[in-house]
């Protein structure tokens, strides 16, 4: 299945299955999507990845003007990080993305493992 469908597909899933389940839903989703319509190869990472990363970067930056930055601000001067609202969007993004690579680079490795001819097992 082409990369960019796995990654609406994913996007889409996630963020539903985040809105009536735990956070860490989003690595069955992407395990679940990858080991069922994708492709085994290199790029299961990147569906998961940017599958989970987009909607946690869209939901941060809704958070973010909602809010009019005040717990952005606020977490971001206990981590002592530069007083920018971006850089705890592009933080909330890197780590729901490395989320849902890992879970999709599983289902990948899932898929591989069970579609390897006998020829190939030893």
């Amino acid at each position: 299945m082409n990369l960019i469908l796995r990654i609406a597909i994913i996007a889409v899933l996630g963020s539903i299955a985040q809105t009536y389940l735990p956070w860490w839903s989003t690595v069955v989703v992407a395990l679940l999507v990858e080991a069922f319509v994708g492709k085994a190869d290199n790029t299961s990472f990147f569906s998961g990845f940017y599958g989970m990363a987009i909607p946690w970067m869209a939901l941060a930056a809704y958070i973010d003007v909602k809010s009019e930055s005040i717990l952005t601000v606020r977490i971001l001067e206990l981590f002592k990080l530069p007083q920018f609202s971006f850089v705890l969007i592009i933080v909330t993004g890197l780590i729901g993305g490395l989320v849902g690579g890992v879970g999709s680079m599983t289902g990948g490795w899932i898929k591989a493992a069970f579609s390897r001819t006998d020829g190939e097992r030893n």
